[in-house]
């Protein structure tokens, strides 16, 4: 992967194919690798940009707690776009990812989307989180991510493919500055509701949701009612992360949205 230097951090990233710009955003605790099965058909006809937040992936890990919130990763991100000459592009924002997006397009990036994917996405925090979330911190304050994967990865189901998810999150969590699991898992249970402002967004926007993600399911219908015009796509036998899961029905959903715009 090629590094953007931004803002006091190396931002980890891949570009690849030819045709308008494709941003995919990952989520809270994931990196380049969440899109690692879809760049390749993505890039027949766009040129599709992934990259790593700060304290994911492989961009720096700061170690500092003030480094970690979600204004910080909004000025990377457009820091990024600056960095790279992006001037008209399509945005897909995944869990975190899709707040980092939404915070964008309401701030820096009101001039330069030509459209917006929204996926397993919230615009304010998720009802029935903070137990789950909670837990996830303090264990990972106490004994960091390792510690987490093991409590997890016995849940991500049996099978090659199952298999070959549960290597992609043992790296993810690897590679993962506890401090921004913690930081950046606090503000997710705490940060403001965009929804009012989404009110008068004026981009062509998608909402996507597996239909299994019953945490994120309100949101994304919240969503969907609430951004003038959007769509809701719900894809089926999926939950947080339908590319991965039903990637046939995501490439179809993602390619009827472009195709659009």
């Amino acid at each position: 992967m090629q590094q953007l230097h931004v803002n006091g951090v190396n931002l980890a990233y891949e570009a690849r194919g030819t045709g308008p710009d494709l941003v995919l955003v990952h989520g809270f605790t994931g990196s380049s690798l969440d899109w690692a099965d879809v760049v390749e058909p993505l890039s027949h006809d766009h040129r599709v940009i992934t990259f790593d937040h700060r304290g994911h992936g492989e961009s720096t890990n700061t170690g500092d707690p003030s480094t970690y919130t979600f204004d910080q990763l909004v000025a990377d991100f457009a820091a990024f776009v600056d960095g790279l000459d992006l001037e008209r592009f399509d945005l897909l924002g995944h869990s975190m990812g899709g707040i980092v997006a939404m915070r964008y397009v309401l701030g820096p990036g009101a001039d330069r989307l030509r459209s917006l994917v929204l996926m397993d996405t919230m615009a304010e925090p998720a009802a029935g989180a903070p137990d789950f979330m909670r837990a996830g911190i303090e264990l990972v304050r106490a004994q960091g991510t390792g510690a987490l994967f093991d409590v997890i990865g016995g849940f991500l189901g049996e099978g090659a493919q199952a298999d070959v998810m549960r290597e992609r999150v043992r790296t993810k969590l690897a590679q993962m500055d506890p401090v921004a699991f913690t930081e950046l898992g606090e503000e997710l249970l705490t940060f403001p509701s965009m929804l009012d402002a989404l009110g008068s967004l004026a981009v062509r926007t998608t909402v996507i949701v597996g239909e299994n993600d019953t945490g994120l399911r309100p949101g994304a219908d919240g969503l969907a009612r609430t951004i003038p015009g959007a769509h809701l796509v719900v894809i089926p036998v999926a939950a947080h992360s339908p590319q991965d899961e039903n990637r046939e029905a995501w490439l179809a959903a993602l390619a009827a949205h472009l195709a659009a715009v």
